[in-house]
């Protein structure tokens, strides 16, 4: 396992615990239940924000994919109306703003232990999540929480895309189909058939199909195609099928990757 000091360090002027001055609304015990979606990632079923499901979602997907990191499902979650412990203060979880991973693995505890890879902790960071393992008291190294308004959301959102789009790997059809897999995952929490249950997902058909043809292509590229296809035959609606193009389909086509972020 790696060492506290070999992880990123601390970053100054963060300001912790002020979920509802960034505009968060009431947490616990006023929980806003009715804000709270299930996000399906990485292999694990996390409850968070609904404004911040796709980002959660790439994220429990990269740290699987990209860090070759294992998440447990009984030991990884989100959303818990509850105060901190021992306190009467509001957790975050209680928004639905934090994420605790392996809980077993990166306990609440001194001395710390932790069997996180090095490169999760500023990746989660540069998406707006403030790792535990920086407490300086106790550190809680299964915890990511973010710290920022719902109007960084979209910046970050844009952030987490960029660092998943530089991690190119063409040849392999496999990374292709996680990310398939995970965009399914997440658009079904947030789609059209969620709010109009009656309506058919046809997002969802149209990247079950994708993900079927890529698990027979040869490459990843003969995906991209069968994703283009399948996006074009599909009702989508523009924001959905923007979406579908940009995560799978841009990725293996003829244009340069974007340079990872600084």
């Amino acid at each position: 396992m790696p060492r506290r000091d070999a992880y990123m360090k601390r970053p100054h002027g963060v300001s912790l615990d002020r979920a509802q001055e960034n505009g968060w609304g009431s947490g616990w015990p006023h929980c806003q239940t009715s804000k709270i979606v299930e996000v399906r990632a990485g292999g694990v079923k996390v409850n968070v924000r609904r404004e911040l499901a796709e980002l959660v979602a790439l994220l429990l997907n990269a740290t699987v994919a990209m860090h070759h990191y294992r998440l447990k499902a009984h030991d990884t979650g989100g959303y818990n109306c509850r105060s901190i412990r021992n306190s009467d203060k509001p957790s975050n979880h209680s928004w639905g703003l934090a994420v605790d991973l392996n809980w077993n693995d990166n306990p609440f505890q001194k001395p710390f232990k932790s069997n996180l890879p090095v490169g999760v902790i500023p990746m989660w960071w540069n998406c707006g999540f403030y790792w535990g393992g920086w407490y300086s008291t106790k550190p809680d190294p299964m915890h990511f929480e973010y710290v920022f308004t719902p109007a960084d959301v979209p910046r970050h959102l844009r952030k987490a895309k960029e660092l998943i789009m530089s991690f190119r790997d063409d040849g392999d059809a496999r990374v292709l189909m996680w990310r398939i897999e995970g965009l399914l995952a997440m658009r079904e929490t947030i789609d059209n058939h969620a709010t109009n249950p009656n309506e058919p997902n046809k997002l969802g058909m149209a990247v079950n199909a994708i993900a079927a043809d890529a698990r027979r292509a040869a490459d990843s590229a003969r995906a991209a195609q069968a994703a283009a296809e399948a996006a074009k035959a599909a009702v989508l609606d523009p924001a959905a099928l923007e979406t579908l193009l940009e995560r799978v389909v841009r990725r293996v086509l003829a244009e340069q990757p974007p340079a990872p972020p600084a």
